[in-house]
């Protein structure tokens, strides 16, 4: 016998809903009276749907809380970086690094690689690696001098550190190799040992200590090899590096290791339209990258029948102006993939890769700052059908860029940082540039100002909404145009973001480099002999 659907228990019908993605839920409460009740009613589905229109996941710290906790959890996360009040210093710590940098204090910062990720932050000099925990938690800050990072009498020529997965992955190379025999099919080109960033010993999640990557050579001579850092997504460590022949100074494309480094696995794979550059490449998750170079971003997927990377869709952006030599960074959030070795550093809610933007920053070159822009990237192009294409797709600007993408113009020292969707920005004005304004380069002996913007487009999308009571406490703007840029055409950005102020002060003399995360921003400025770290969060309006 046939059973109306509406007939059936409130508490089934939800169940169904939960079921259902957050878009099909949203879909079938505008269908009819029944489904909106039962979706109102239910703090389950409210949740779901909140998760998504703020642009989240839940992770696994929250299994053990009630529903009840972490709503009230996700409403104080998403209340942050609303209003346009003071920032609040929550933790401030000088880090001498002079006695052991071993270069003169003008050349330090130029050779420091650092990072900050669940509060941690890391750097890596010539003279060592500093771990400093924001969080105060004092067993997990370390200060390894370099002598305490050789391996077989060589120091690592690059690093990386995961503070969440307790992962130092060092890389370490002769630099020059000399191939005789090209028959030979594995020429070793650099090493990489995966330690615990905690202790420097072994990590105990990988079956070895290093790995060998190799390569094989078209021809027989002498081979310089430049290595980037490597880049961490969980599982999965990626280093693209590539081979300049001294003979004849040929330059090879760019090439990118595939290291499995808890099972010792890696597989090279040739990166496409990469000559003489090392490229930089995100991983979207463990198997998907975007390879970013000044003329296009090309999608790569891991293919389960041969473990090669396969190119799925290039997207190519604007045509630069010929007459301006330009090169392109990448500012995206830190992946979150992986097996947590210190769970309390696991966020109870992290972004979904769909909310998620990322920026490429176009440095112009002579003269540097009139012509720089940014390019503000919705990430959703990243996946979708698009990728399971067996042929590679090439898509036009025209067709992509007006649709998911924002331009500002730039100035190289405005520092920028991205978390989910939002950036923070280091701009030298208290409050919010006119659409299509460019700023003036920060003072070397001033102050600048932090202004948090965020392109979720689904709480933009909903604070519009006439019946959105709360839609008023959203600044929200557009680009404008941007007519003089180092791209040979004007770059129209229709797209709303929320653009929020703060009139906390900040000095420009030595600061280097910021980093967002979901309730705080750590500054870092560097002086003669150390390094200063403050870590502010935003607070209420002072009385």
């Amino acid at each position: 016998m046939a059973v109306d659907f509406f007939s059936l228990p409130i508490e089934l019908i939800c169940h169904i809903l939960l079921l259902l993605a957050p878009r099909d839920i949203r879909h079938c409460t505008m269908t009819c009276k029944t489904f909106w009740n039962v979706a109102q009613n239910s703090v389950d589905v409210q949740y779901k749907l909140e998760l998504y229109v703020q642009g989240f996941t839940e992770t696994a710290t929250l299994d053990s809380i009630s529903l009840s906790r972490k709503m009230s959890l996700l409403k104080k996360l998403t209340s942050l970086w609303r209003s346009d009040s003071h920032l609040n210093t929550v933790f401030n710590e000088a880090v001498i690094s002079a006695a052991i940098d071993g270069l003169p204090s003008w050349l330090q910062h130029l050779s420091w690689t650092q990072s900050v990720k669940c509060g941690l932050w890391w750097m890596s000099t010539h003279g060592g690696l500093f771990i400093r925990d924001c969080n105060r938690i004092p067993n997990l800050s370390r200060t390894w001098l370099k002598h305490s990072l050789f391996s077989m009498d060589q120091l690592p020529i690059r690093l990386t550190v995961d503070p969440l997965q307790n992962l130092l992955a060092l890389v370490f190379s002769d630099v020059f190799v000399d191939v005789a025999d090209t028959e030979q099919d594995h020429h070793p080109i650099f090493w990489v040992e995966f330690r615990l960033a905690s202790s420097q010993g072994p990590h105990p999640d990988s079956v070895c200590v290093s790995l060998e990557c190799t390569h094989t050579f078209d021809a027989p001579g002498s081979y310089h090899v430049f290595v980037a850092a490597p880049s961490i997504c969980g599982d999965r460590i990626f280093i693209c590096y590539y081979l300049k022949n001294t003979e004849n100074m040929t330059v090879s494309t760019t090439f990118i290791q595939m290291i499995d480094w808890r099972n010792g696995f890696a597989k090279r794979c040739l990166l496409l339209d990469s000559q003489n550059s090392l490229q930089q490449v995100h991983a979207i998750d463990q198997r998907t990258i975007v390879n970013l170079n000044s003329r296009s971003l090309t999608v790569y997927t891991l293919q389960e029948l041969d473990g090669l990377l396969h190119p799925r869709i290039t997207y190519l952006l604007p045509k630069g102006r010929q007459s301006d030599m330009r090169f392109t960074l990448v500012h995206a959030s830190p992946s979150f993939c992986g097996t947590a070795a210190c769970i309390d550093l696991m966020p109870g809610h992290v972004p979904s890769l769909e909310s998620q933007i990322l920026v490429l920053e176009c440095l112009s070159g002579q003269p540097w700052r009139p012509l720089s822009a940014i390019l503000v990237i919705d990430m959703i192009i990243f996946s979708g059908m698009a990728l399971q294409s067996e042929t590679h797709v090439q898509v036009p600007w025209s067709e992509w860029g007006p649709q998911h993408t924002c331009c500002f113009p730039h100035d190289r020292t405005h520092q920028i940082s991205v978390f989910g969707s939002k950036i923070a920005y280091a701009l030298p004005q208290d409050h919010t540039p006119e659409p299509g304004q460019r700023l003036e380069e920060l003072p070397a002996d001033g102050h600048f100002y932090i202004h948090i913007w965020d392109f979720n487009t689904r709480l933009i999308a909903r604070s519009e909404h006439i019946y959105n009571t709360d839609s008023s406490n959203l600044p929200i703007r557009k680009p404008g145009v941007v007519t003089q840029s180092c791209f040979d055409e004007e770059i129209i950005s229709n797209h709303p973001y929320t653009a929020v102020a703060y009139r906390t002060p900040f000095p420009t003399n030595g600061f280097r480099q910021l980093f967002l995360e979901q309730d705080r921003l750590t500054l870092i400025w560097s002086r003669i002999g150390a390094v200063d770290i403050q870590v502010v969060s935003p607070c209420a309006e002072r009385g």
